[in-house]
């Protein structure tokens, strides 16, 4: 069983059937948590999320095995590839990506972190502090690591969220790299030569976590996963998901591969 995020009447739908209730319920519910918080002058977003767990944690029915993640990505055209590297595999194995790079002159390894290089030289980042060179070593995990591929749980707004627009160009990375290559016909060749997807995966929920949310048990994520798909029944009827700015973001846990088996549809965009 998984909730069907892909809009929101499939996520009512989903709810009804996990939590054993109807639409009447989960309205009632809804106004509920709307009249509590009408009755308060700030909204406390984590007073709500509580009030829905413990809901949830009276009601859930079923098991929720699998969470969809839903990957923004532009790939090169040749790519037949639809499994989901970590960003250690992605820039330092032998990939379609990897390869690219190196045309660049960019390479990758991984010791410690990862470390870039430049025409066989490395390219040393840790005494510089413009913002490009920071962001750089934050995804290179100089401080923190976190390499794992990643997506959202949510479908029925993504087009409106930030990342949609961005990732559209290309990867994040290319934007940062202009302190040392020729980005503008790095970026210039990738998109030219490239497509946007939206890939859609059913990933086993043992297999994920929740980006904020990295100690979940997997019981906790089944709960979590209805408790978001709640709040986002809530945001339709009393708020808003112009933004989308409440999509969580599921992450493979201890850098795993996802593996093409769970891939449910591949949408050029």
């Amino acid at each position: 069983m998984y909730i069907n995020t892909t809009s929101q009447q499939l996520i009512q739908k989903s709810i009804c059937e996990v939590l054993n209730i109807n639409n009447e319920e989960i309205d009632d519910l809804l106004e509920t948590s709307y009249e509590f918080q009408k009755d308060h002058s700030i909204f406390i977003l984590d007073d709500q999320y509580d009030c829905f767990m413990k809901f949830v944690k009276e009601h859930l029915s079923v098991s929720i095995d699998y969470v969809s993640l839903y990957h923004l990505s532009r790939r090169l055209n040749n790519s037949e590839d639809d499994n989901g590297y970590s960003l250690i595999d992605t820039l330092c194995n032998n990939t379609l990506l990897s390869r690219f790079l190196k045309k660049y002159g960019l390479t990758f390894k991984y010791d410690e972190y990862i470390k870039m290089y430049l025409n066989g030289e490395e390219i040393k980042l840790d005494n510089v502090d413009d913002y490009s060179t920071v962001f750089l070593r934050q995804i290179f995990g100089y401080e923190y690591q976190d390499y794992s591929f990643k997506g959202f749980a949510f479908n029925d707004a993504i087009e409106k969220n930030e990342y949609y627009e961005v990732l559209k160009d290309g990867p994040q990375l290319f934007g940062y790299l202009f302190s040392f290559i020729d980005s503008d016909a790095l970026l210039e060749e990738f998109q030219s030569n490239s497509k946007y997807y939206k890939v859609e995966y059913q990933v086993p929920i043992d297999q994920i976590y929740f980006e904020n949310y990295d100690d979940l048990t997997n019981q906790e994520k089944q709960y979590h996963i209805v408790v978001k798909a709640l709040q986002r029944l809530y945001a339709y009827k009393y708020d808003t998901v112009e933004f989308d700015d409440d999509n969580p973001i599921i992450g493979m846990i201890d850098n795993q591969t996802l593996d093409s088996k769970y891939l449910v549809s591949k949408q050029e965009l």
